[in-house]
Formats: structure tokens, C-alpha cells, sequence
């Protein structure tokens, strides 16, 4: 107690330290109640907590006379960036710019990819970055500008989080939300749990947020000296470069030893003059480089997919086996007669009737579409069912690389396959194949929608119109069989009633299998024989088990893809996370912007930036049905975002500013326009009309928000003021984004004209 009131007393971050050192105990004591963590790493943990806790309180004095020479350090290298020359300024600012993005890009997907748990929280990382940027654009004129300390704060929480990635806390901090289930994780139920998971999240958001202030701090900086539009122009072009190199790199599988070398050559310019406190950030970069260049597992191989980590485990006389984000998600098997896997091991023999019966109803047929194809395991199946010719989906190329390394029935080396790297429900879409067979392997969701970090990756495989465009697909007698390991009977319920739907009322047949704890396989569609009394297999048939009318379920359609909720209700559980973000963001701006007034505060800022968060949400998940959930759609979406807001300035400082009433009057309209029509109202055009059309429709409210922003940089005395707003803004259409989950997707418009609305109010009543 007496470490808070002494840092209560001080004005050493007192308030932001005393809630992360609360975070700090609470996931103490879950840790030494929690008996799965286990006594080894209890023990370290303890160690390490009270090894920095106890030197922490004694030398008080010290450490207070440490950060007044380092901020002493700090402020003279604020000067050193103060006296950078006006000639090229332009060019440091969209160098600062895309440095802070592409590290916004990269700490969002380290998270994710070290941690489940991020996500189930989706945005949790976006918001905290955007805390972070947010003050720090809001402090442009004070001093000193810490980015000196970037450096090593990046780098504690890459190695940080790559150490615990390879401990029991991996599996024990999970999702401690009720109303979606987790993938089949188990849910952090227990009390001990809950006090790991939300003491994670407190150190895990203030720690990112005091990263990030620096990167908004510096571009700020930078900006006050070019004129509002010009600097904002240069602000956007640098934006834009930071995500369009993060996307490239992605789209080469570069691992995270790369993503920090680039962030860190990045900062190097607006530090290397530093005389006192360089080698701290040297040091950290080639640390964390170091690390992450060498493997902790001999036996085990990981790549980062432009969608996640995949990792893949060998061992002898064993298939190898593949993880998604530190999740089980697929073993290779040999099931071939003479395999030396399916002889000497009985546990294979319900692979085997998972496997083949399909087959056994559609025997040997002709053309046959895998969707979720993954390593081959369905792929072989169908080779050994003797299809004619196979189309395998497979979304992640890495997971697709490793099926043709390391299956040892080599099926996507068979000239029948054909193997299609794209999404899923894009490519039913745009087939015009007709298939006897169509199968959905195990396909999951890996990663959930989050905005500039991951897709979700069956968000529209799993919907009624997802299933009726599949329907569509078929031949007079074709089959469809979808197996999904169910976390619920509501679960199983739920896919009941949404093949039902589809099928217009042909109820599916649904048998247990043996295999990813129980999986569920459906089999519906024109080919499925009115009686399966001849079908020889030793699978359950469980029908009648889903089809009982006391189990509740929700069916998922394209405006609610919430496949994991059973039952569609509000998330009540959310506003934890709501609430828990909300009051760490309130006391960092109490903390660092005491004086915070109208007078440097843009209210229409905010509620544009709450209504621009808003609609790049619906926007990557509408585009996701034009151009498939892949890796592209969210970079695509952002590029245009940037791009429409960086045109929509250059008009402005070319031709001025047009009267509120006019842009926010094609602003409305724009916005109606998006919720009236949709993805579905141009089927029918050629695919790539599909896409034209989709996305004029989709951003033109982006190009006149634009229009709306930079009119209210021209009013605004304060550009670095107004863009902190925007980021503020921008957070509660984070949190209003969790209403989806309920409302659905549609909503989203709504919410926005309201906050547009908001905005147009205040734009008017300033001027």
C-alpha cells in the first residue's frame, strides 16, 4: 500500500502507474491461485514480481532522480529535432508518419499473433495505439518529445510476449467473454482467470498507449511547422507508404525480426544525433532483431502468413502437425490402405469413416469443390473417393505451401487438383462450376474482424446466403457435407437451422464423427438419398439430437456473421472491455492534457472521426464479399481511405472549402445510398463490375468526410489538435462498433449519420 501512495504522491505518471501496478497485482494473484499455470513458472513469476517490485520501493528516490536526468537527456534531443531544417521538413514528416503507422500495423499483429486473446478483444491493440497517437498529437508544442524511448518500449513488448508465448499462460489467458464461444478454447470462466486476463489487458493497453504517445508527438511536432493543409497532405501520403510497405511485407511472409528491423531503420533518422541515450534504443533493436532470428524449437517451424502465425510441428513417427496463433488447427495424415499410420494405429480408424463417407453416398464423383482444403487432408479423401477432378480453396498460402511440403499422400501434387488460393465464399461467388460434391473441410476461424489487423477468415462462409449461393453450385443429384466441431448443442442447432434455410426447408442429415473432439458432419443437398439405412458406417447418426425445438438458436446472415454467438443478444460482457478502455483513456487525458478545453478541443474532429471508424468497419467487411476476406481487402481499404482523404484535401487547398450544409448533405447521401443498396444488388454484373461498383459505392462517404475533416483543419488554429480529436473519435466508433454484435453490420450506417449529424451541428455552430 504504500508503493501506490508513493505513487500517488509523485507526479511520476502517478495515476496511469498506479492503475498499471494495479493491473500489475491483480495478475499477480491470479497467477499464484490459477493450479494450471503450474509451480515452475509460479515460481519464476513470483520471483521476477518481487524482484522488480522490492528494488522498485527501496530505491524510490533513485529512480525519481533517474527519469529527471532522462527527461533532462530527452528535452535537449527535442531541441536537436527542433533544429532540423525547414527546407525538407515535408519530408520528415511523411517519414514520421509512416513509421508510426507501420508500427501501429506491427504491434497489432504481434499481439494477435502472440496472444489468442487478442482476438477475441478485436480492436483492443487499434484502440490503444490510437490513445496513444491521439495525445500525442495533442501535445506538439510541449516538450520533450520521447521518442528515444520507442525503441526499447517496442521491444519489451515484442520479447515480452514472445517469452510468454511459450509458457502456460499461452492456454490460460483466454476469452472471458459469455456471449461467444472461443474457437473451442476453453473460456476464462474461473475467478482466478478473470483476474489474469483483465490485469494482462490493463498493463498490456497503458504499455502500448505511453509507446505510441511519442510516434503522435513527433509527427505533431513536425507538422506545426507547414502550413495545415500542406502538412496534413504530407501526414496522409506518409500513412499511406507505412501500410502499403507493412502489406508488402506481409505478402512475402516476413517474420517479426523483419517488421521491427524496418520500424527501427525507420526511427533511426530522428535519433541517431543523440549523444547520451542512443545506445538504450540500439541496444533494444538488436536485441529483439537478435531474438527473434533465433529458434526457441528445434522441431517446430513458424511463418507468419499475411493472415497469422502458423507453425508447423515434426516429429519422428508422427504426422506433423500445424497451429494457428498457437491453436491446434490440423494434422497431416497418411490414410492410404498400405500407410503405415492407418495399420499400426487404431485411433485412425474414425479419420478413416470421417473421411470416406461421403463417398459412400456420392460415390466416385465426377467434380468435386474442397473449400478450407488446408493441408490436404480432404483433398486425399476425395482422390481416394476416386473423384474426377477436384477444385481445392485454401485462403493462407502458407498453410497451402505446407500441404504440398509435408502431406505424405501428396494431393495437391495429383493432376485432378486444382489447387486456388482465395477465400471461400469469393470464390462461390464467382465459379460458374457446377460440382456433384461439394465439401467444407474443417475450415475455422483463426483471427475475428478487426479493423488494420487480421480478418476473419470465415466471417460470410458460414451465413444462410453463404450456404444458398453454395445450393446454387450443385448438379441435379449434388451433395454437400460440412463437418464443424460444434462448441454447443446451440451451436449445432444453429447450422441445423442454416442449412434448413437455405435449402428451402430439406432438413440435413447430421452424423458424429470421431474426430477434432466430435466434429459434426451435415450431409443436405439433392443428392442425399431419402434413406441411409444401406450406407455401411459405424458413425452416429445424431439428427434428431439438433433438430429438438427446445434448443435456441439464431441463424448467421451476411448483416450478422456472428457464427460464434448461438443466440444473438447484446454484449453485455463487452462493456467490461468498454468500460476498462474508457476509464484508462479518461485518466491518460486527465493526466496528460489537464487544460483541455473547447478552445483547443474540435468537437466536429471527434464525431468525424467517430463516424469515419464506423464506416471503414462496414466497408472491409461489405468489400469482403466483392473481393473475398483475403489479406488484400483491408490493405485495399485502407490505401482507398487514405487516398480519398488525401484527394479530398488537395481539392480543398486547390479550390477552398465548400459550405457545410453542401458536404454534409452529399455525405448523408452517400451514406443512404450505402445502406439501401449493397454487394448483392449488382450480381448478375461481370465480377469485376462487381468490384468497381462496390467500392465507388462503398467509399464515396469517405471522399466527402474528407472534404468535411480538412474544411475543419482550414477553421481550426490547431491542425495537431484537430487530428488528436479525430483520433479520440475515432476510439468511441471502436466501442460503438461492439453493437454489431447485436444489431449487425447495417447498424453501423446508422450510427454513423447519427455522429455525422453530430458533426455538421458543431461545424455550423462554430462558424
Amino acid at each position: 500500500m504504500k508503493l501506490f501512495k508513493w505513487v500517488r504522491a509523485k507526479k511520476f505518471n502517478n495515476k496511469l502507474m498506479s492503475l498499471f501496478l494495479f493491473g500489475l497485482v491483480i495478475f499477480f494473484i491470479g497467477i499464484v491461485f490459477e493450479p494450471n499455470v503450474g509451480n515452475n513458472l509460479r515460481t519464476i513469476i513470483i520471483l521476477v514480481f518481487f524482484g522488480i517490485l522490492i528494488p522498485f520501493y527501496l530505491l524510490k528516490g533513485k529512480i525519481r532522480s533517474i527519469w529527471d536526468k532522462t527527461k533532462n537527456y530527452l528535452e535537449e534531443h527535442t531541441d536537436t529535432l527542433d533544429n532540423i531544417s525547414d527546407k525538407n521538413i515535408q519530408w520528415w514528416i511523411f517519414l514520421a508518419s509512416a513509421v508510426g503507422l507501420f508500427a501501429e500495423l506491427m504491434i497489432i499483429r504481434w499481439h494477435a499473433s502472440a496472444f489468442q486473446l487478442f482476438g477475441y478483444f478485436k480492436n483492443i491493440s487499434l484502440l490503444s495505439c490510437f490513445l496513444g497517437l491521439g495525445i500525442g498529437y495533442s501535445i506538439a508544442r510541449r516538450k520533450p518529445v520521447a521518442i528515444l524511448l520507442v525503441l526499447p518500449a517496442l521491444a519489451i513488448q515484442f520479447v515480452g510476449m514472445l517469452i510468454l508465448r511459450f509458457t502456460p499462460l499461452q492456454t490460460a489467458l483466454q476469452n472471458p467473454i459469455s456471449e461467444q464461444l472461443t474457437l473451442g478454447l476453453a473460456q476464462a470462466t474461473s475467478f482466478n482467470r478473470i483476474l489474469m486476463v483483465y490485469g494482462f489487458l490493463i498493463m498490456v493497453v497503458i504499455f502500448n498507449m505511453l509507446t505510441f504517445i511519442p510516434f503522435g508527438h513527433l509527427v505533431s511536432r513536425l507538422m506545426l511547422r507547414r502550413s495545415k493543409l500542406i502538412a496534413y497532405s504530407w501526414n496522409l501520403a506518409g500513412s499511406l507508404f507505412g501500410i502499403l510497405l507493412f502489406s508488402l511485407i506481409a505478402f512475402f511472409w516476413s517474420p517479426p525480426a523483419i517488421w521491427f528491423l524496418l520500424a527501427a531503420l525507420g526511427v533511426f533518422p530522428f535519433i541517431y544525433k543523440a549523444k547520451k541515450l542512443l545506445w538504450i534504443s540500439v541496444v533494444s533493436a538488436f536485441l529483439a532483431v537478435g531474438i527473434f532470428s533465433v529458434p526457441f524449437h528445434t522441431n517446430r517451424i513458424d511463418v507468419y502468413s499475411p493472415y497469422q502465425l502458423i507453425t508447423v510441428h515434426l516429429e519422428r513417427n508422427a504426422p506433423p502437425v500445424l497451429q494457428v496463433n498457437n491453436v491446434f488447427y490440423q494434422r497431416v495424415i497418411d490414410l492410404r490402405e498400405d500407410s503405415s499410420q492407418r495399420k499400426d494405429n487404431e485411433r485412425f480408424d474414425s479419420q478413416i469413416n470421417y473421411y470416406d463417407l461421403p463417398y459412400l453416398i456420392k460415390s466416385e464423383p465426377e467434380k468435386v469443390l474442397v473449400v478450407g482444403s488446408g493441408t490436404g487432408n480432404d483433398v486425399a479423401a476425395a482422390l481416394r473417393g476416386q473423384a474426377g477432378s477436384i477444385d481445392a480453396v485454401e485462403i493462407d498460402p502458407v498453410i497451402l505451401d505446407y500441404g504440398e511440403k509435408f502431406h505424405p499422400e501428396k494431393p495437391y501434387q495429383n493432376e485432378k487438383v486444382s489447387a486456388i488460393l482465395d477465400d471461400a465464399r469469393h470464390f462461390i461467388r464467382k465459379t460458374n462450376n457446377k460440382y456433384d460434391l461439394i465439401v467444407y473441410g474443417l475450415l475455422d476461424s483463426h483471427t475475428l474482424l478487426s479493423g488494420k489487423s487480421s480478418v476473419r477468415l470465415d466471417s460470410f462462409v458460414y451465413t444462410v446466403e453463404g450456404f444458398n449461393e453454395a445450393k446454387n453450385l450443385l448438379t441435379d443429384d449434388g451433395l454437400i457435407a460440412l463437418s464443424f466441431s460444434v462448441l454447443s448443442n446451440e451451436l449445432g442447432k444453429k447450422l441445423f437451422l442454416m442449412l434448413k434455410e437455405a435449402f428451402d426447408g430439406q432438413e440435413p442429415v447430421i452424423y458424429k464423427t470421431g474426430v477434432a473432439g466430435g466434429a459434426l458432419l451435415y450431409l443436405i443437398g439433392p443428392g442425399v438419398p431419402a434413406s441411409l439405412d444401406n450406407i455401411d458406417t459405424p458413425l452416429e447418426n445424431v439428427t434428431d439430437k439438433y433438430k429438438n425445438p427446445e434448443i435456441r438458436a439464431d441463424i448467421s446472415t451476411d448483416d450478422w456473421p456472428f457464427f460464434y454467438m448461438p443466440v444473438r443478444k447484446y454484449p453485455v460482457s463487452y462493456i467490461t472491455i468498454v468500460i476498462l478502455l474508457l476509464f484508462i483513456s479518461l485518466l491518460s487525458i486527465r493526466q496528460y492534457l489537464p487544460k483541455i478545453n473547447a478552445g483547443n478541443f474540435s468537437i466536429t474532429a471527434f464525431f468525424l472521426g467517430t463516424g469515419f471508424m464506423l464506416i471503414e468497419t462496414k466497408n472491409i467487411t461489405e468489400l469482403s464479399l466483392a473481393f473475398g476476406n483475403t489479406w488484400l481487402v483491408i490493405s485495399v481499404v485502407i490505401t482507398v481511405i487514405l487516398t480519398m482523404a488525401f484527394l479530398a484535401n488537395l481539392i480543398i487547398m486547390k479550390w477552398g472549402t465548400p459550405k457545410p450544409i453542401i458536404t454534409y448533405s452529399l455525405l448523408a447521401l452517400s451514406l443512404v445510398l450505402g445502406m439501401v443498396f449493397s454487394t448483392d444488388s449488382f450480381a448478375g454484373l461481370p465480377d469485376i463490375a462487381v468490384k468497381l461498383f462496390s467500392v465507388i459505392l462503398l467509399t464515396i462517404p469517405l471522399f466527402f468526410s474528407g472534404f468535411a475533416f480538412s474544411s475543419e483543419l482550414v477553421k481550426h488554429t490547431d491542425v495537431p489538435a484537430a487530428l488528436s480529436a479525430n483520433l479520440m473519435g475515432a476510439m468511441l466508433g471502436g466501442f460503438l462498433e461492439y453493437n454489431s454484435m447485436y444489431l449487425g453490420f447495417s447498424s453501423l450506417y446508422i450510427f454513423a449519420i447519427i455522429m455525422y449529424a453530430f458533426a455538421f451541428f458543431f461545424s455550423t455552430k462554430k462558424s
